[in-house]
């Protein structure tokens, strides 16, 4: 009876530390490995809802973000009401402020935006807005001061063509939006990608329209239909892309992020263009196929009412999205597991409250939240330490925006 006992005891113990052991292994997984292996027993595929392990899994993927950036020379760039004025921020705590030396190749001074998340490679992407709602775009290298306006297209080339006819009684514009900035590491190449049509809007007396709709234009109307576009450096050209993505015409700042080789984009619900349920558009530079994630049901919600800020981030090598409650003054961040699969959504941390928060500006590289405190001081919230800490910049407006930079000396051209 005692042998049996003992036994019994051992093997408990035994199993005990197995499920340890298994779990301080599991917690080191990156999510999409560890998605995979939630079938391979029931006590595994409950662990989301352990607080123990869930601790486990955010320490290991903050000390993990943590080494990736302490290594990679990283700096932020930031930018006021002011069009084209930037400030270099680096150092441990971003103290050491510089104005960069910035020649504006813009014809108008209209407003000047950083695209995306971050440099890619060292190379900012600038997007200037004009009246016709299209984008003019540059590329920029601050630390070579190497800046490369990129041309029009065809569709905006062949706007021009549009007849006298058709003009008389037609506003005309073309409406162009960025979506996708990156690298394609295959052939080493920079590319661009936007949505973009010509837009004829009818003008005039209803006797313009009667003569309108009896006239027989000879010109390609098909050819100004909605559609993808791509632009090469190396080629210095547009071309179209023949690919069904979904598109959303609400283009938030920060709702874009590049990862080895991939331009990932938030497609937002509304009455015309986008899908049903928002989603996350997902475009491989090099062989120009693209995937759709739908988001998840918990964070869809976002979209509609809960959320005063929703913004992509890439943290840890995995794609983050983030949205700040205004009501409850959190932040939600949630991290994508595995392309194309809803389910792979894990809502990762639960930040806050923090009632100082009056305006969110960005998530960083290592999951430090950016924002600008109610006094309008820009601050950052350390996920790793749970410590606000400020810059020591007041923000001149609501405008100001701070995105991720790694300096590179080489010319994107060479």
């Amino acid at each position: 009876m005692e042998t049996t006992t003992v036994a019994l005891m051992n093997e408990m113990v035994s199993t005990h530390v197995c499920d340890d052991i298994a779990f301080s292994i599991l917690s080191k997984l990156p999510l999409k490995s560890f998605k995979r292996f939630e079938c391979v027993r029931k006590s595994w595929s409950l662990l989301f809802e352990n607080h123990h392990f869930m601790t486990m899994i955010r320490n290991n993927f903050l000390s993990n973000s943590l080494r990736r950036s302490y290594y990679d020379g990283r700096s932020l760039i930031l930018t006021e009401s002011k069009p084209d004025v930037f400030y270099s921020l680096a150092g441990e705590r971003f103290r050491k402020k510089v104005k960069l030396d910035f020649s504006n190749p813009f014809e108008e001074n209209y407003d000047i935006g950083i695209f995306g998340f971050g440099s890619i490679s060292g190379i900012l992407c600038l997007h200037q807005y004009g009246d016709d709602d299209r984008d003019q775009i540059v590329l920029w290298n601050p630390t070579t001061q190497t800046i490369k306006l990129l041309p029009p297209s065809e569709v905006e080339l062949a706007e021009s063509f549009i007849p006298d006819e058709a003009r008389d009684l037609h506003d005309v514009y073309v409406l162009a939006r960025l979506r996708g900035f990156g690298y394609d590491l295959v052939i080493n190449d920079y590319k661009v990608i936007r949505h973009i049509e010509v837009c004829m809007w009818p003008c005039g007396y209803s006797s313009d329209l009667e003569k309108l709709n009896n006239s027989d234009l000879s010109w390609p109307w098909e050819d100004f239909g909605p559609s993808w576009e791509i632009y090469s450096l190396r080629t210095n050209s547009w071309r179209k892309l023949y690919v069904d993505m979904p598109y959303s015409s609400d283009c938030t700042e920060g709702t874009q992020v590049y990862i080895d080789g991939v331009c990932h984009w938030l497609c937002k619900k509304d009455k015309k263009h986008s899908p049903a349920a928002p989603c996350l558009v997902s475009f491989y530079l090099s062989n120009e196929l693209f995937f759709i994630t739908p988001i998840s049901s918990d964070e869809a919600d976002c979209f509609d009412v809960k959320a005063k800020w929703i913004n992509l981030a890439a943290l840890n090598g995995s794609i983050a999205l983030i949205s700040f409650h205004k009501e409850t003054t959190t932040f939600h961040i949630s991290i994508l597991g595995e392309l194309g699969i809803m389910e792979s959504w894990t809502k990762l941390f639960f930040v806050g409250p923090l009632p100082c928060v009056k305006h969110p500006i960005i998530v960083g590289s290592k999951g430090d939240i950016f924002f600008i405190r109610k006094d309008m001081e820009v601050a950052w919230f350390d996920l790793s330490t749970q410590m606000i800490e400020k810059l020591g910049y007041k923000a001149e407006s609501l405008r100001c925006r701070i995105i991720n930079y790694k300096e590179n000396i080489l010319s994107f051209e060479e």
